[in-house]
C-alpha cells in the first residue's frame, strides 16, 4: 500500500508542477520585455546610441531603423536615425528622415538642427536656413544651430551672416577650436586678413593638434607677408605628421616663393 501512495503523490507532484497555460503567456510576456530575445523601442535606441558612440555607424543606423519601425512616430528615433545617416554621408535619406522627425515635433530643436546639416549638405540653402532659424527660436543657446545658419548663410555668399552667427555660436562656446577655424576661415573669405590671422592663432592655441588651422594659418601669414612665421607653421604640422602631403606642397609653394 505504502508504493501505491507513494506512486500516487509522484503523479501528483508530477502533475502539479507542469506550467499552465496562463503561467506560459505571462512568462511570454517576460521575456518581451526584458531580455529572451526581443527588444523595444527603447532598447534598439541605446544599442543604437552605443554603437554611434563606438564609430560602428553600420549598426548604428540598424538599430535606429528597428526602433523608427516600431515606434514610427518616435521622432527622437527618426532624429538619431538621420544623425547617423548625415554621419555617413547618405544624405539624401538623412533629408527625408529629418523631414518625419519634424513634422512629428515640430518644437524639437535638434531634429530641426540636424536637418539643416542635411540640407546644407545637399545645398538647398534656403530650407537649411529656415531649419536653422526654428532650431535658434527654440533653443537659443545651442551651438549647432548658429553653427548651421552660418553655413546656410555661406552657402547664399552671405558673409556677413555667417561671421555674425559664427561669433553667436563662440560667445557660447568660446574654448571650441572649429568654431573659431571656421570663422578664419569666411573672414579670409571676406578679404579680413587680420582678423582671419587672429581667429586662425586661437584655434590653434585651444588646440595645437588642429592641423587645418594651422594650415590655415600659415596660409593667412604668407598672405600677410609674414614668410618665416608661415614656414614655421608648416614645419609643426609636418613634425607631427611628416606624410602630410597638404603640408608638403605648401612647403614647397612658400620655399619658392621666397627663392624668388
Amino acid at each position: 500500500m505504502s508504493s501505491r501512495f507513494s506512486g500516487k503523490s509522484m503523479r501528483r507532484r508530477s502533475m502539479s508542477s507542469a506550467p499552465s497555460r496562463s503561467a506560459l503567456l505571462a512568462l511570454a510576456v517576460v521575456c518581451s520585455l526584458s531580455g529572451c530575445g526581443l527588444k523595444t523601442g527603447t532598447e534598439y535606441l541605446i544599442s543604437g546610441n552605443e554603437y554611434f558612440k563606438s564609430g560602428d555607424y553600420a549598426r548604428a543606423e540598424s538599430e535606429y531603423r528597428k526602433a523608427l519601425k516600431m515606434e514610427p512616430n518616435s521622432s527622437t528615433a527618426a532624429n538619431n536615425l538621420g544623425v547617423v545617416l548625415n554621419t555617413e554621408g547618405k544624405y539624401d535619406e538623412a533629408v527625408e528622415v529629418l523631414k518625419k522627425a519634424v513634422s512629428v515635433d515640430p518644437k524639437n530643436a535638434i531634429a530641426h538642427y540636424v536637418f539643416a546639416d542635411a540640407l546644407n549638405h545637399k545645398q538647398l540653402f534656403d530650407q537649411a536656413m529656415e531649419e536653422a532659424k526654428k532650431a535658434i527660436e527654440l533653443e537659443p543657446s545651442e551651438i549647432a544651430g548658429h553653427r548651421q545658419l552660418a553655413e546656410a548663410a555661406l552657402g547664399k555668399s552671405d558673409l556677413q551672416l555667417a561671421s555674425d552667427e559664427l561669433r553667436n555660436a563662440i560667445q557660447l562656446d568660446p574654448d571650441n577650436d572649429s568654431l573659431h577655424h571656421r570663422l578664419a576661415q569666411v573672414l579670409g573669405q571676406a578679404g579680413e586678413l587680420e582678423g582671419q590671422i587672429a581667429e586662425e592663432k586661437k584655434a590653434v592655441g585651444l588646440n595645437p593638434d588642429n592641423v587645418e588651422a594651422r594650415l590655415g594659418l600659415a596660409v593667412a601669414l604668407h598672405d600677410s607677408g609674414e614668410l618665416p612665421q608661415a614656414v614655421q607653421e608648416i614645419k609643426n604640422v609636418l613634425a607631427k605628421d611628416p606624410k602630410n602631403e597638404a603640408a608638403k606642397k605648401y612647403l614647397a609653394l612658400f620655399e619658392n616663393t621666397h627663392s624668388q
